[in-house]
């Protein structure tokens, strides 16, 4: 039993010590085996007892203790129902930007922190176990194939949906199952016109109450001609003009913000700013003659990853200012990087010979220097290089979107 677990009993005043002992052996939370309520070779602990003990329990200690029998699940349900257990294994087990990934891909709306409820921390503790197997199985659920759009530009997942931007349209697509087999498939959606001066993200925005609010909007734009306009407000008067803005050169490459974390940043080609509208003073930029080829943008994970020509990896902290290169990142038969995404403690990396891979992260340096016992996929994709990733984590489903120039893959992962 974790360590969490013995110290509850040892925190009950009520229980004496054999009894402790005898107790604990009868409750192998690690056996599949079914007990009784009563065990007459051990002591008998009364539910509402057993309820206080569930309270000290971490979260993969109370899962595993549910699976012991139906007395077991009905006491850690009464536990569960009094007591914000689950908001407190979240924010005692999961590091919290990998909570706020979590919540990002999980909730409907934009929720605040503040108004999340137990049902909320009970799914991402639920989806951050499962992402944490040790290996992954993977199946192909769809594909669709497109010519003469010159290109996959940006996917942009939200709930069971994809957007995925060309530079003058946009189709829809989405998940959906069978209720009978069980099985997930793709069906498409609408299509519409975009300009090509424009980049679509995801609407991070609360919903606005007046009517003209265009925050209902599933996608905004950010237009790369204009001012750094934050796109995490509904007003066109939020314009980020930092101190160094006279500096930045080139066109606009990639825009990323988050609600949770109140900041925005805007990537362009030889510069990058990031805003927080927490406090509006703080605006803070980095120079970087190799921000032309980004990979990934994340202001959760406080991290831009860029490919210079020799295809070497640039890993910049966007909020210490801090760039570092890594030029022999993958081995030589992957060919080289072409695509990254980051979610949760998980790095996914497409190559430019069309493998799909993923490494466990378990600090920076496994991120500078990847590591083959980190491995968690290694597949050849029969698509050619791997442009870019998005993932899909909703409701009872985890599907891995992948983007070539022409060819978009949805793959389920268990």
């Amino acid at each position: 039993m974790e360590e969490s677990s013995v110290r509850a009993w040892s925190d009950v005043d009520t229980v004496e010590n054999d009894v402790e002992a005898i107790s604990l052996a009868s409750l192998d939370i690690n056996s599949g085996v079914d007990i009784p309520k009563e065990d007459t070779h051990g002591v008998y602990i009364p539910p509402e007892l057993m309820e206080k003990i569930v309270c000290y329990f971490d979260g993969q200690t109370l899962l595993k203790f549910k699976q012991i029998s139906k007395t077991c699940v009905d006491i850690a349900n009464n536990a569960l129902r009094y007591n914000k257990l689950w908001k407190k294994f979240c924010l005692g087990e999961i590091p919290k930007k990998y909570l706020i990934d979590l919540f990002t891909k999980q909730c409907d709306k934009k929720i605040p922190f503040e108004s999340l409820l137990e049902i909320h921390y009970e799914k991402a503790y639920k989806k951050w176990v499962q992402w944490q197997n040790p290996v992954f199985k993977l199946t192909y659920i769809g594909q669709h194939n497109f010519l003469g759009l010159n290109g996959v530009v940006k996917l942009v997942c939200h709930e069971l949906d994809v957007m995925i931007v060309f530079p003058n349209f946009m189709y829809s697509f989405t998940i959906t199952k069978n209720q009978i087999s069980g099985k997930y498939y793709v069906i498409s959606g609408y299509t519409e016109d975009c300009k090509t001066d424009e980049l679509v993200v995801l609407n991070p925005r609360p919903v606005m109450r007046h009517a003209e609010s265009r925050a209902n909007d599933v996608f905004i734009t950010c237009h790369e001609k204009h001012s750094n306009m934050c796109p995490l407000h509904d007003s066109v008067f939020e314009i980020h003009d930092g101190n160094m803005r006279e500096h930045y050169t080139g066109r606009l490459v990639d825009v990323d913000m988050n609600l949770y974390t109140n900041v925005c940043c805007w990537v362009r080609e030889t510069w990058y700013e990031w805003h927080s509208n927490i406090d509006s003073n703080v605006i803070m930029g980095h120079l970087c003659p190799h921000l032309s080829f980004i990979l990934f943008t994340s202001v959760v994970h406080g991290l831009i990853i860029s490919r210079n020509q020799t295809n070497s990896i640039l890993i910049h902290g966007i909020f210490k200012d801090t760039c570092i290169i890594a030029h022999s990142w993958l081995k030589k038969k992957y060919s080289g990087a072409s695509a990254i995404y980051m979610y949760t403690n998980i790095l996914f990396v497409g190559t430019l010979n069309g493998y799909l891979l993923a490494y466990r992260l378990h600090c920076m340096d496994d991120l500078i220097h990847l590591k083959d016992k980190n491995i968690l996929i290694e597949a050849k994709l029969n698509m050619g290089q791997i442009n870019m990733f998005d993932i899909i984590d909703f409701d009872d489903v985890k599907v891995l979107v992948v983007a070539s120039t022409n060819s978009v893959l949805w793959i389920k992962i268990d």
